[in-house]
């Protein structure tokens, strides 16, 4: 692919799940195959990248709504947007994005937010990077699962906002059962997508193995038969007792994970481009319900090329947890 074309809505997805372990720019670039100018100017404003703007530019911010906008943006961190409505600004949109583009003292970032590793979980995601690079398993015949969090107001809520270089990064808390949302468990694999499982309330080991009961074994059995390869993180209804003894009963060979290693899991990608997809142009919600049907559509919309390439990620992403 050319260097000057914009990024992929995969690529995007595959930029930001890197990036929210804060990869530097030039590794992602790597990564991902692009220009670091590409990287840059797609993480500079994720809301707003490729969008073309008609009619001529125009800058009718004055001095004073200038200096304003810049000092609420470092002391609130919100958008572009935000900012816009709540200084009561008539300059367009774009202006104001502008503006705060221009300032050397803010950069649209994300807030950081990383798994606490101990010298036991490095070890751990050491120790499999080795393994699985040495003896290389059968990627593609691997089923990669996991659940996902999708909020009414957006991607895990105000994640990006205008950070002051001159004063400390924000930080966010996981959401995992907090604002309106819906909950879904997926998985896929190189033979492509399983039923999303639309999760109602917490849930439990009991709920889990329904789950998948309901949805990991019609896939299974229809792509690889009674033998299969199933890949889960170690949430604790995923380990528990309960789920351990129906796993086994049913001859489920289970892929081992490490703990705290989303960077390992390429669902977490594929989450991240239907997150793109449910939430392009900024779109938020009214209900669950059409939170839903937006989320099936775009989720059926993923192609096996896709897929394949998350798939075929793995021995890069195994090397760089040992270099």
């Amino acid at each position: 692919m050319g260097q000057g074309t914009i990024l992929s809505p995969m690529e995007r997805g595959m930029v930001m799940a890197l990036r929210a372990h804060d990869m530097p720019y030039r590794a992602i670039a790597k990564e991902v195959g692009r220009s670091i100018k590409a990287i840059h100017t797609f993480l500079k404003n994720p809301d707003t990248y490729g969008t073309k703007f008609s009619g001529r530019k125009r800058s009718s911010l004055d001095g004073r709504e200038n200096r304003l906008l810049v000092r609420e943006a470092s002391k609130t961190g919100l958008s572009a947007r935000s900012l816009k409505t709540t200084l009561n600004i008539d300059a367009s949109l774009r202006t104001c994005q502008r503006r705060l583009q221009q300032s050397s003292t803010l950069s649209y970032t994300k807030r950081r937010h990383t798994p606490a590793l101990t010298a036991r979980h490095k070890a751990s995601r050491l120790e499999y990077a080795k393994r699985n690079l040495e003896e290389p398993p059968a990627w593609a015949d691997i089923i990669w699962s996991d659940e996902k969090r999708f909020n009414l107001d957006g991607p895990d809520g105000l994640q990006y906002y205008w950070h002051d270089l001159r004063k400390e990064p924000h930080t966010y808390f996981s959401r995992r059962n907090g604002g309106g949302g819906v909950m879904v468990w997926g998985a896929f694999s190189s033979a492509g997508t399983s039923q999303l499982a639309f999760l109602e309330g917490n849930q439990n080991s009991e709920d889990y193995v329904d789950t998948l009961g309901n949805f990991l074994f019609p896939f299974a059995h229809e792509h690889y038969g009674e033998e299969f390869v199933f890949m889960q993180d170690g949430a604790s209804i995923h380990t528990s007792k309960y789920t351990k003894s129906f796993l086994d009963e049913e001859n489920v060979k289970v892929f081992e994970h490490p703990s705290l290693s989303p960077d390992l899991n390429p669902i977490e990608n594929l989450w991240g481009i239907l997150a793109r997809h449910v939430y392009a142009n900024g779109r938020q919600y009214m209900n669950v319900e059409e939170l839903t049907v937006a989320i099936k559509a775009a989720w059926s919309g993923i192609g096996k090329p896709t897929l394949e390439k998350l798939i075929q990620s793995m021995p890069r992403r195994c090397l760089a947890v040992v270099e």
